[in-house]
Order: structure tokens, then sequence, then C-alpha cells
């Protein structure tokens, strides 16, 4: 498993809310624990305030490739990493796995295309150079620089 380059991991607990009528996991919600994982990385890496909700990016896209299932009572964690920066938008590469004893199985591989956003001029506008910096560093040469 290709764990070894992200950095950043968080665990996720299945709710029974998060079931369809199958007994896994809906679709949607893998969405959720997306959001919930991208939102845990922004605040380790750039060492924000959880409560802070001024985030400057919208997600322009999300791709999601369903491996397997998710059931209540599995063990879920999602890795994350920063795997392309652009000019103006950056990926977001996830892993999301299910841990279960000593055996660990990919559920699911997806990517978050984050576009730098200023609210109050409703425009996208450059990644700055200082969250550019701080995720550089953090994930050490394991992503992909791009300037367009």
């Amino acid at each position: 498993m290709d764990t070894e380059k992200f950095k950043h991991k968080i665990k996720v607990n299945v709710r029974f809310s998060d079931l369809d009528a199958m007994g896994h996991v809906n679709n949607a919600t893998y969405l959720s624990y997306l959001e919930e994982a991208r939102i845990a990385y922004y605040n380790d890496v750039m060492k924000k305030n959880p409560e802070n909700l001024d985030f400057n990016a919208v997600v322009a896209r999300i791709e999601i490739d369903y491996i397997s299932q998710i059931r209540l009572g599995d063990d879920v964690e999602i890795y994350n990493r920063t795997s392309k920066i652009g000019n103006k938008s950056s990926d977001l590469e996830h892993l999301i796995i299910v841990a279960n004893k000593n055996d660990k199985v990919i559920a699911a591989k997806a990517v978050t295309k984050l576009v730098s956003f200023d609210y109050k001029e409703n425009k996208s506008i450059p990644v700055s150079e200082e969250a550019r910096k701080i995720i550089e560093e953090f994930e050490g040469g394991n992503y992909k620089p791009q300037r367009l």
C-alpha cells in the first residue's frame, strides 16, 4: 500500500446514519469524510484555529474511485497529501482505508481540486506564497509544483 507518501492522516468514525439500505457506507457520505479530512489537513498543516472558517479556497472538483465497501464498525483512516500546487489551484489526494486488525484495505481513492478564492471580490486568486511555502515544507517534495 502506497501510504508512505502521505504525512497526514485522520480517523473517521462510521455512524449508523452513514449507511444505506445495503448496510455499507453510502457513496455520498464519502464526500463528508473527504470534507472532514480536508479541513483537518489544512488546520494541521497551516496551523489554523479549527474554529476559524476563513479558508480562502473553494472546491472546484472531486474525483472518487470506489474500490471496496466500508461497513459499520470498520476502522477508517484517511490519508491526505497535497500532490500538486498550481498558480491558482492545488490538488489534495486522499486514500480512504479500512484498517481492521492487521489488515488494511483501500476503500477509495480521491482527488480534491481546490481553487484559491477571494470571497470579497468573488474571484479566483493566486495561491499565496506563504501557503505554498508551508505546504511545500510539510510535504517535503512529495508534490508536483506547477506554475501556469
